[in-house]
């Protein structure tokens, strides 16, 4: 039996863009076919079960509107998609981040009362996971960050199930960090030096690594037995590191920044009196850097001190989203994409439901905050 959406589905919509690809989500089309066209460009699903789906256009034209027809057992939906101009300059790399998997959770909601229907051979937080790192993978990801969180609790268990998801992707590079769940106060268990037959670490400082034309930075934001985090462990390293990268940053972390003087939402963040002076050093010592983390399952951007600052949501929970982060000479793009995957959509759409229905309005953000490109300011220099 599938899984029904707590309320009305969400919409047929444009959910994503890049300079050429535009993915289409939906929640509830007849099963079937589904086509999309727009122009030349043309992507057909003939499998639908029917519910959720996703389908991906590819070959547009960057920088312009497109009408999209999409046609289903309903009859034909009329989208407009504007693209991503092309970044300057030749494509260098591409990394790929997902945070708060929750490996080891069961249920959702405030109150914890969202569960399954359908019987798996995986709980949804792995399935969840295991589609977006699949996607990635397809788009072009040459790196992986995991950006904390991927264990719901401090608990063997757990850490056990992250080994068995990294183990599955033995040729993909990947960087780990904790977030304040892997490091929480559940139980005594110790957080493992490296989980998998891989020997994956947990990098609990600084670690950087360099790509063609990026060197990524990712910093340990956490506190053990503490949901809120810090830079006061990381942050003068983290500068300094991007200080010394010879040209643009990509830096990740798993704590959100919380920017407004008191608390306005949960859970709790690294507070502003941390953040604003970081980001202020962080910008004098190179000004091209874009930093993202995950920790609030939400999806928002901000400008700060003239650095982009990006929050990504969770693979697990509505709208279980992965980030792909395209370098170029002169500048990156973030696109934020569903997981299409059927066992894995499916739970997405039921889990909006949380809240009472408000996570289906908080947590995906606006398209322009989810895909945007930065164009780095050195590089002309």
């Amino acid at each position: 039996m599938r899984r029904k959406p707590p309320f009305t589905a969400s919409p047929l919509r444009v959910w994503a863009v890049e300079d050429t690809t535009v993915q289409l989500t939906w929640g509830n089309l007849p099963a079937g076919v589904v086509s999309a066209r727009a122009g030349d460009s043309f992507a057909e699903r003939t499998d639908h079960p029917g519910g959720p789906g996703s389908l991906v256009l590819t070959g547009l034209q960057p920088g312009q509107s497109h009408a999209i027809d999409v046609e289903h057992g309903n009859g034909v939906t009329s989208l407009t998609a504007t693209t991503l101009a092309a970044l300057p300059g030749e494509e260098l790399s591409r990394v790929a981040t997902i945070s708060d998997l929750h490996l080891g959770s069961t249920r959702w909601g405030f109150l914890k009362t969202m569960v399954e229907a359908d019987t798996h051979a995986d709980d949804h937080p792995i399935r969840c996971a295991r589609a977006c790192i699949r996607e990635a993978i397809e788009w072009g990801a040459e790196l992986l960050l995991i950006k904390g969180d991927a264990a719901h609790h401090r608990r063997e268990g757990d850490y056990e199930l992250l080994g068995q998801l990294v183990d599955e992707f033995p040729d993909l590079p990947m960087i780990l960090v904790p977030g304040n769940h892997d490091v929480d106060d559940f139980s005594d268990a110790e957080l493992p030096d490296t989980v998998g037959n891989r020997q994956l670490r947990y990098e609990l400082g600084v670690t950087q690594q360099s790509l063609a034309g990026l060197t990524v930075v990712v910093g340990d934001s956490t506190i053990v037995r503490q949901p809120t985090g810090t830079l006061s462990r990381v942050g003068d390293e983290l500068i300094e590191a991007a200080r010394a990268a010879d040209g643009p940053v990509l830096m990740a972390l798993h704590h959100s920044f919380h920017f407004a003087p008191v608390m306005t939402h949960w859970p709790p963040s690294i507070n502003r009196r941390e953040v604003m002076p970081f980001l202020r050093s962080l910008a004098a010592a190179n000004p091209d850097v874009l930093l993202t983390s995950g920790h609030s399952h939400r999806n928002r951007t901000r400008v700060v001190s003239g650095l982009t600052v990006t929050e990504v949501g969770s693979t697990k929970d509505w709208p279980g989203v992965w980030a792909g982060y395209t370098a170029s000479e002169g500048g990156m793009r973030q696109t934020v994409r569903r997981a299409a995957a059927d066992d894995a959509i499916s739970w997405h759409e039921y889990s909006r439901g949380a809240v009472m229905g408000l996570w289906d309005h908080w947590a995906p953000g606006p398209l322009d905050q989810r895909c945007l490109n930065v164009i780095w300011r050195r590089a002309g220099d």
